[in-house]
């Protein structure tokens, strides 16, 4: 069974991490959080003696003197617009959030490093691993689908390195699938890179980005952004969103592990960016050559925020667009792709709520293309999160390498052009516990997926494939978070959520601190 005694293992870590006492925050550091009124989307605390009665235990206030060291790396940051230093901004660090984590039960936080480097320059960080054992079709002995598996999935070491000012910003994030499970992950509906009906492992190196970021131009902040990850186009990775099985749309909703060259402006509510990069995909964990294909496509994207600006906004409602070229048995194809969403996180006095739906379509040059509706949610109350997933997609079916109940089933050339397509309604529902914060969080999970396929054309039909048009997965085990809880990924500069979490944005900023519920 593979990778079975090493998600055990994690399991068993897991476990033994979780009666731990949570973290206490210590007063110097540097992005303490101090309680904003959840139930107010314009709340400012007043300029005050530290409070030493806080409903959030542990959180002690900062000494004058370790305030203005931990500070000191903004000291020269420019302002914009409708924006206020964090030290002369009377909210002091209550814009800070911890990204998807959200304001937390009394005690309970999660503690992202950061570590300075001198000159004014920063190391920021956090790491997550998620054990998984996923039963697919359980119960149906008969079912070539039927099996056990067991992984590591989604382990990743994400880092920021930055400048004085964050006008200067290094991102790399290390994947390290391509070790924990090499033959993907059970995923019915799941599609790309050579992988049907399971998640192909991602690049080793999943990110690695130069942002050059002005905080005062054209009225807004701009950057500029190179290197290999992320182009603008789609939604938030699903690596960062509650779901722990990727959904169909993933290669219809993200442009991923291209080499890109990105521009982002923000101003007030508005953001615009767009890129030029590669359209080729990487052929395996392992490859970078990709980077031939670098100025072939091109992508696009727009979003209005209500409530506030960056990556907090409780609102956002955004359109992209992307024309994509790849190369298939030497012949060149141009796909374009189209994205709508809307996203709503928020918190509330109970906990908080996340939602977003979004619609996404790819119209090919040659061929017919292919669409998905998505909706998902998640509600935090306390430390229960239960959340949903809904997706009703049409996906490419194409010529497998072996037969139902054999590995070559979930595997196709990666050059072979499709032979039909079918269609799915898959309903995921699960639940997560927060057991434990402090610098290693840990959310013991379980989540159901219901998955009915039918056809859509090619005469290719679901039931000759899987032995039936509907089935059943259950997946179970541990998110572990090491310095930091899940981060918004897709953006860079001005829009990347590690920075904006040491640099926020005020002015029309008004939503309090961890808006965020994730």
């Amino acid at each position: 069974m593979r990778a079975v005694w090493i998600a055990a293992a994690l399991l068993a870590g897991a476990a033994a991490v979780a009666p731990a006492a949570p973290a206490q925050v210590r007063p110097d550091t540097s992005h303490a959080r101090h309680r904003t009124p959840a139930d107010s989307a314009r709340a400012r605390p007043a300029p005050a003696a530290p409070r030493t009665d806080t409903s959030h235990a542990g959180h002690r206030a900062m000494p004058a003197a370790k305030a203005d060291t931990a500070h000191a790396a903004h000291a020269d940051m420019p302002g914009m617009p409708g924006m206020a230093m964090p030290d002369t901004n009377p909210r002091g660090r209550a814009g800070m959030h911890d990204a998807m984590s959200g304001p937390m039960h009394a005690g309970m936080r999660h503690d992202m490093l950061m570590a300075p480097l001198g000159g004014g320059w920063r190391l920021l960080g956090m790491a997550q691993a998620f054990s998984m054992v996923t039963w697919a079709a359980p119960g149906d002995r008969d079912n070539p689908l039927h099996d056990t598996e067991g992984y590591i999935t989604q382990p990743a070491l994400m880092g920021n390195v930055e400048g004085p000012g964050s006008r200067i910003v290094l991102r790399a994030t290390l994947n390290l699938e391509a070790l924990t499970q090499p033959d993907g992950e059970i995923t019915f509906g799941g599609w790309g890179e050579g992988y049907i009906d399971r998640r192909h492992p991602h690049t080793v190196l999943h990110e690695a980005m130069v942002s050059l970021n002005t905080w005062s131009l054209l009225g807004g902040a701009v950057s500029l952004s190179a290197g290999k990850g992320f182009a603008p186009y789609g939604t938030d990775d699903p690596m960062s969103r509650p779901v722990a099985k990727y959904p169909t749309n993933h290669h219809l909703s993200q442009l991923l592990e291209r080499w890109t060259l990105n521009g982002a402006y923000l101003r007030g509510p508005w953001s615009v960016e767009a890129a030029v990069l590669g359209g080729q995909e990487p052929d395996g964990p392992w490859d970078l050559g990709n980077l031939s294909s670098f100025g072939n496509s091109f992508s696009a994207r727009v979003i209005r925020r209500f409530g506030g600006t960056g990556t907090t906004a409780p609102w956002e409602i955004g359109a992209s667009a992307a024309s994509v070229a790849e190369s298939h048995q030497g012949t060149r194809e141009r796909t374009a792709l189209y994205n709508a969403m809307i996203r709503h996180s928020y918190p509330h006095s109970f906990g908080g709520i996340y939602a977003m739906a979004e619609a996404s379509a790819s119209d090919p040059s040659e061929g017919e293309g292919y669409w998905s509706f998505l909706g998902e949610t998640q509600v935090r109350i306390g430390r229960h999160r239960p959340y949903y997933r809904v997706e009703y997609a049409t996906r490419p079916e194409y010529a497998r390498e072996g037969a139902a109940g054999t590995p070559g089933f979930y595997r196709y050339s990666h050059d072979d052009d499709p032979i039909g397509a079918t269609r799915w309604l898959i309903n995921s529902l699960g639940y997560e516990f927060d057991l434990s914060g402090g610098h290693v969080a840990t959310r013991p999970y379980m989540e159901v997926q219901h998955n009915h396929a039918t056809p859509e054309r090619g005469g290719i039909d679901p039931e000759d494939l899987f032995g039936r048009r509907s089935f059943w997965t259950v997946s179970a085990g541990f998110r572990l978070f090491f310095g930091g809880g899940p981060m918004r990924m897709g953006s860079y500069g001005v829009l990347d959520d590690m920075t904006l979490m040491h640099h926020p944005l005020d002015g029309e900023m008004t939503i309090p601190a961890g808006a965020n519920p994730r």
